[in-house]
């Protein structure tokens, strides 16, 4: 098992790397937002509360998850999630099949506050695009991720 320590105080323990699917538990400091609205084009994303409350919006559904509630978030549906109590958060997540979750993590965790955006473009064009941001059309989206892949600069 590794760790992934996120800068917003999260933290990560990969359970299973690689296919068929990544596992992990994370760990969500009180007040932490999570992720913006987002979809993945190609994989389901599980959630399951160990202890806390999670709070996630799914389509145009958003609820309070409590410790041994889950719910499942098929391809192309749009989702969020980040704590929704006073207190931190502990939630397994299974990404099946296993994409590039892992690597956005890691890439992440490197940051500091602002994410690396053409680090991530690159990983995201690698993956076929993926990932991609809620309430920006995918005809806008796209073409502006291999875009940013494309600049030069470290990777």
């Amino acid at each position: 098992m590794s760790r992934i320590e996120m800068p917003s105080g999260e933290t990560i323990d990969v359970l299973h790397s690689g296919a068929p699917a990544f596992e992990f538990e994370a760990v969500v400091p009180p007040g932490v937002a999570g992720p913006p609205p987002h979809r993945h084009r190609g994989a389901t994303e599980s959630f399951t509360v160990l202890e806390g409350v999670l709070r996630v919006r799914v389509g145009g559904w958003t609820s309070l998850l409590h410790p041994g509630d889950g719910i499942v978030v098929p391809p192309g549906v749009t989702h969020s999630f980040g704590t929704g109590g006073d207190g931190p958060v502990r939630v397994r997540t299974v990404e099946t099949p296993a994409g590039s979750l892992e690597e956005q993590f890691r890439i992440l965790a490197t940051a500091g506050r602002l994410p690396p955006l053409r680090r991530l473009a690159r990983l995201n064009v690698a993956h076929d695009l993926d990932f991609t941001l809620a309430g920006i059309p995918d005809a806008v989206q796209r073409p502006l991720w291999r875009l940013l892949a494309a600049l030069p600069g470290p990777s």
